[in-house]
């Protein structure tokens, strides 16, 4: 599965390399600080989702959970989602204790009322401007069926229990590490023209490139989210370009 999206202020050391060593005869070298960027859309979205059972026994949560699974795979293949495409991502297994608000209770009193069973899947579909309206669609037909949002762990991102974060859609790119290249691209070719420029009143000249030194890069937004009308989550972000910066340090020499 492809990484998502989340680089947020990584910082990189060393990751040029040395292209030639200048002569004695070299002059002295070009440096430049220069930041490359590159813009992209989201070409992958994860749509998120919970299927929930709950019983005096766990056969009785495991069996209302089926009953909801299967509802929910035939309203996915409505929409051409083949089962082999949708990833169970978690399974928990959750006691429900009574209410402690009225003081310890005694230790006959917390066997558990009953039982929950949850299981959390994720299906990964292309996207696009054009297909966002059947996203939301498969969204809403899925939660129809009762399925619910996925909850962002408390280990992940801290949130008071009245404001707990549900994610339902993240938009993703495929390759990050390519966005990322681009953009030292793009910071290698301002330095380059930085040069030239530096050069122009000497003539022709032979640039020769010693050293390019990555410092730091940044990924904006850091979370693509969608989340269910009403709630707080921290960090929710729509569908919109994604943004990578590099800032660079760029070493020239020339004959």
């Amino acid at each position: 599965m492809m990484m998502r999206l989340f680089v947020a202020l990584t910082f990189v050391g060393f990751v040029g390399f040395a292209l030639a060593e200048p002569s004695s005869q070299t002059q002295a070298p070009l440096v430049f600080r220069v930041t490359g960027e590159v813009q992209a859309f989201p070409e992958t979205a994860v749509l998120k989702f919970m299927v929930v059972g709950e019983g005096e026994t766990l056969g009785k949560a495991q069996e209302q959970l089926q009953q909801s699974e299967q509802a929910v795979f035939k309203v996915l293949e409505k929409f051409g989602v083949r089962k082999d495409q949708v990833l169970i991502e978690r399974f928990a297994i959750i006691p429900l204790q009574p209410s402690l608000s009225s003081g310890p209770p005694s230790p006959v009193a917390l066997r558990p009322l009953g039982y929950r069973v949850q299981k959390g899947y994720g299906i990964v579909l292309p996207v696009s401007v054009e297909t966002l309206d059947k996203l939301l669609q498969l969204a809403d037909a899925v939660l129809q069926q009762g399925a619910r949002p996925t909850v962002v762990t408390e280990e992940r991102y801290g949130y008071y229990p009245e404001r707990m974060p549900y994610t339902l859609v993240e938009f993703m790119v495929r390759d990050p590490e390519r966005l990322t290249q681009q953009a030292m691209d793009d910071a290698l070719n301002r330095a380059r023209k930085l040069a030239e420029q530096a050069t122009r009143h000497i003539g022709k000249v032979n640039l020769k490139l010693v050293r390019l030194t990555v410092s730091n890069i940044q990924t904006f937004p850091e979370r693509r989210t969608i989340t269910p009308e009403g709630r707080d989550p921290i960090g929710t972000f729509v569908w919109q370009p994604i943004r990578v910066t590099v800032q660079a340090e760029v070493l020239f020499t020339y004959e």
